[in-house]
């Protein structure tokens, strides 16, 4: 009985640790900006907003008769989250550097915290902009549990793959930061943000597949349309990948503890 006490008193510390966190980023990302926290919503509303507004006007349509504000609403928003969450991993050691002398704060709990703050901001910017647009045209998603699920796991995805990005930085690599910028720009094509599996041809959807966040965007956007078109997706290969991802992340981020710990 004592042992699982224990781990209930750990848990609920590193809950309290990670809830103040976020409150921290908060404070020192939106709290001083000219429009306060609004901002955290309206940075990822504006750029996906836009986006979807330059297609929409252009009057393409799109194959299946999607909607095309939507479609690229809940396509470069979720992007956006992918692109946010990798472009900080970084720095992300040296904006909190004073908050590694508290014994109960560790670098995990710091991502952690930058990663579930972007994460439920990206959620409800889409949500908003979705019900904002369902206004003017039938717009409303088909099974939001869906899109919940997609967004979570784009999430989780890169927070793996920024525990590996922040490992390499510490390691020595300084030109780490420098590669990841242009590289979420130059990723746009291949995750699936702008183009959906079944326009693809036969021989290249496999290839498509292999990339996890692909099935991601799959499933948020039948989360969003529902039947009418066909989607790839499978919840098992997303999870799979995400936990092995993850794993290699906290390996790599043990193996540089001691560099880190002389840094800081």
């Amino acid at each position: 009985m004592r042992l699982p006490a224990m781990l209930l008193d750990g848990a609920r510390m590193q809950l309290r640790v990670i809830s103040a966190l976020i409150l921290r980023e908060l404070h020192t990302r939106f709290g001083r900006h000219h429009l306060g926290y609004a901002w955290i919503f309206l940075e990822p509303m504006i750029l996906g907003g836009c986006i979807a507004m330059v297609h929409y006007v252009s009057g393409h349509g799109l194959p299946g008769g999607l909607n095309v504000a939507a479609f690229y609403i809940v396509g470069y928003t979720p992007y956006y989250l992918f692109r946010a969450i990798l472009n900080r991993a970084a720095g992300s050691v040296m904006a909190n550097q004073p908050l590694f002398y508290h014994r109960q704060v560790s670098y995990l709990d710091v991502m952690l915290a930058r990663n579930l703050l972007d994460c439920a901001t990206v959620m409800i910017a889409v949500f908003i902009m979705i019900i904002a647009l369902s206004n003017f045209e039938a717009a409303l998603p088909h099974d939001p549990l869906k899109i919940v699920v997609g967004i979570v796991l784009m999430a989780a995805f890169c927070h793996g793959f920024a525990l590996l990005i922040l490992a390499a930085t510490v390691w020595g690599h300084e030109n780490v930061e420098r590669v990841v910028h242009p590289f979420t720009y130059l990723m746009i094509p291949f995750t699936g943000a702008f183009f959906m599996v079944w326009w693809l041809p036969t021989e290249m959807q496999y290839y498509a597949l292999l990339n996890p966040s692909v099935h991601m965007f799959e499933i948020i956007r039948d989360g969003q349309f529902g039947p009418g078109v066909p989607y790839h997706w499978d919840l098992g290969y997303m999870v799979a990948c995400t936990v092995v991802l993850n794993l290699l992340g906290m390996l790599a981020l043990r193996a540089v503890k001691g560099r880190l710990a002389s840094e800081h």
